[in-house]
């Protein structure tokens, strides 16, 4: 807490709010705005099926989109308790404005200026749109299996890891218990195995090219629909760089060496 009314009221003061055993944050992050957003989409492309008499291939992207985003929160809602949001993020005014109206309506717009446009959407031909099922597919793969890795390494580290079988489990989503890893004097275990031997932030750099892959499916007659990419970016970086402070002040000089060892943060060999 800063004791400034304004940004306190808007970062929020509790951790992890509880009615009873129902956690608020949790519920309000994995029970309601993903579904709601999955619903929308879903409920867009019926109305366009209604208009039109078929789904377009841009409309069926997005409830592809949505949908694997939505099962993944669904299916691996145990890694979802080590996420930036449960663990760190206070419960206030913006983490409780997104989860329940950002995410559905402003994550759906896509959905809804696709189901606007109609026919008179202008977009490149099939390979255009097909070169964007591949990207969005491959970086689905890389955000789902890097987050799987890390967390169920953690898992087996606490000795809390269960082998859930919900749907897909992809390939390369579980290391072994002895991972390669650095210990920290903190007495955590950083992951430098997997995904992670590439970059900190992989996760984050697939997350930003779905983001793009969700506007550019809609064309390049609008700024609408590339909104969300151009916000999720700032929020994202901005995230990125608050963590990395964290993790200065909490691992202090083994922050360093491990910096040395994974010197990427977004993309490997890059950056």
């Amino acid at each position: 807490m800063t004791g400034i009314f304004i940004y306190d009221f808007f970062m929020g003061a509790p951790l992890n709010p509880r009615i009873g055993s129902l956690d608020l944050k949790m519920f309000a992050e994995a029970r309601l705005s993903w579904i709601l957003l999955f619903l929308l989409t879903s409920s867009a492309a019926a109305k366009q099926y209604q208009m039109l008499g078929y789904i377009t291939p841009q409309m069926w992207f997005m409830v592809l989109a949505h949908g694997l985003y939505t099962n993944a929160i669904m299916k691996g809602e145990e890694c979802i308790l080590t996420t930036w949001d449960i663990f760190y993020e206070k419960w206030g005014w913006m983490l409780i404005y997104w989860n329940l109206a950002g995410v559905p309506f402003v994550y759906s717009l896509q959905s809804r200026y696709l189901l606007t446009k109609g026919t008179d959407l202008q977009i490149p031909g099939f390979p255009y749109t097909f070169t964007l099922y591949i990207v969005i597919l491959v970086a689905y793969y890389i955000w789902d299996t890097s987050q799987s890795q890390r967390n169920r390494f953690r898992a087996m580290q606490n000795g809390t890891f269960v082998d859930r079988k919900t749907f897909p489990q992809l390939p390369w989503g579980t290391l072994p218990r002895d991972a390669k890893h650095m210990t920290t004097k903190a007495g955590s275990l950083l992951l430098l195995d997997g995904w992670w031997a590439y970059a900190r932030k992989i996760h984050y750099t697939c997350d930003i090219v779905m983001a793009l892959c969700w506007g550019l499916i809609c064309g390049f007659q609008s700024f609408v629909p590339y909104f969300y990419f151009f916000f999720f970016t700032g929020m994202i970086i901005h995230r990125a760089v608050r963590d990395n402070e964290r993790c200065k002040r909490k691992y202090k000089e083994d922050w360093d060496v491990y910096t040395k060892k994974v010197p990427y943060t977004f993309v490997p060999y890059l950056f």
